[in-house]
């Protein structure tokens, strides 16, 4: 029979397991590469039966696509291609973005030029006039700098369009389908570029294009970091509804957390980029950590049948059970998506099961000790 390590006297030491292995991944979290979907860039899938040299495939693709940085990786069903953003479409989006803000500037003058020039009809008034003269000022300056970062976004892109694009400088709208049209089509003229150049390499009848901008990018990264605070914060406040009590509270996000945390410095240690498809795991593992802390909890603080150290000892092998069934789920995931290559599955059964062997120490070596010694606490006080 196993004994309970719950009957030790010094069982809350164990708390050191998860916060060494908290410190230590906090140090890790920094090295995370983010992928395409995150920091901007492309990703190729290219469904092929041909075999390949990776690290030849990813010196070739360099030496033919200038500031590719290219990260090849390999899958019995096929190859994922992984390259930057290329900078001069990049600066081109900057730019068409800055067009888009001359026009909405231009577009609100405008609309202001016109409410005074009728005001003034019926009522002349020097205040109104003086108002009307900033915002033709102001609709003359949107002009201007519309046709200034057309001309430059126009010029960057000139290596990916096959036909001279010309406008009037004095019709926002010209100017805005130009900016538009110029974008898309360099954009359809490096993919033609990219996906040609793979073939040339590696044959191939199959693909899937995604490009992701910088700009997109950081956005999607902000919202994903919003979302898990968000998620934290709300976890908190309906852990704290159940027990009243700040200790088991601050426990079982105690135990979330840690297991985000070290889930994410393992991703840092084996080199794993963290992308839209990887922050989907974190979430389902804020999910599934908070289930098994809450299940230790509440047994411990609410139940009555024997001590609370047999009922801490009872609910381990419980949870044990629950977390390695989910496991060999996730491992089963991950296997099949490695071989079938489906790069979505595969991120998110790698960073799940980091969580979830994580989640063996956090839970049952912290947040069960700490909710363990509160309630004794709690029980010596009468």
């Amino acid at each position: 029979m196993v004994a309970n390590i719950y009957e030790h006297k010094n069982y809350r030491y164990l708390v050191a397991v998860p916060i060494a292995l908290l410190l230590i991944s906090l140090y890790f979290v920094q090295h995370i590469p983010l992928d395409s979907s995150l920091r901007g860039g492309i990703n190729v899938g290219i469904q092929t039966n041909q075999s390949v040299n990776v690290q030849s495939l990813t010196s070739a693709i360099d030496a033919k696509i200038p500031g590719a940085e290219a990260s090849v990786s390999q899958a019995p069903a096929g190859i994922s291609v992984t390259l930057a953003a290329n900078a001069s479409l990049a600066t081109a989006q900057d730019l068409l973005l800055n067009v888009y803000q001359s026009y909405s500037n231009y577009s609100t003058a405008t609309v202001k030029i016109a409410n005074y020039q009728n005001y003034l009809q019926s009522s002349p008034n020097s205040t109104v006039q003086a108002a009307l003269t900033a915002q033709e000022a102001n609709a003359s300056a949107s002009l201007s700098q519309m046709n200034s970062n057309l001309t430059q976004m126009l010029v960057t892109l000139k290596p990916f369009l096959n036909k001279t694009y010309s406008y009037n400088s004095s019709d926002a709208q010209s100017m805005l389908a130009v900016g538009k049209n110029a974008y898309s089509n360099a954009s359809a003229g490096y993919k033609n570029y990219v996906i040609t150049t793979l073939q040339g390499m590696v044959p191939f009848t199959s693909y899937s294009y995604q490009s992701v901008t910088p700009t997109l990018g950081a956005f999607f990264l902000q919202q994903m970091q919003t979302i898990i605070i968000v998620s934290f914060i709300i976890v908190a406040i309906a852990v704290f509804f159940i027990f009243r009590s700040p200790i088991p509270s601050l426990a079982v996000v105690f135990g979330a957390g840690n297991d985000i945390i070290v889930a994410l410095g393992m991703m840092g240690i084996f080199g794993i980029p963290l992308g839209v498809a990887s922050i989907g795991g974190l979430l389902m593992l804020i999910g599934y950590s908070i289930d098994t802390d809450m299940l230790a909890a509440i047994r411990i603080m609410k139940r009555s049948e024997g001590s609370a150290s047999e009922r801490a000892f009872s609910t381990m092998k419980t949870g044990m059970t629950m977390t390695f069934a989910a496991i060999i789920s996730f491992s089963i995931l991950l296997i099949i998506s490695y071989i079938t290559f489906i790069p979505t599955y595969f991120e998110i059964s790698t960073v799940v099961l980091f969580g979830l062997i994580t989640d063996l120490f956090t839970t049952w070596f912290g947040n069960t000790p700490m909710v363990l010694w509160y309630k004794h606490r709690k029980e010596l006080r009468g």
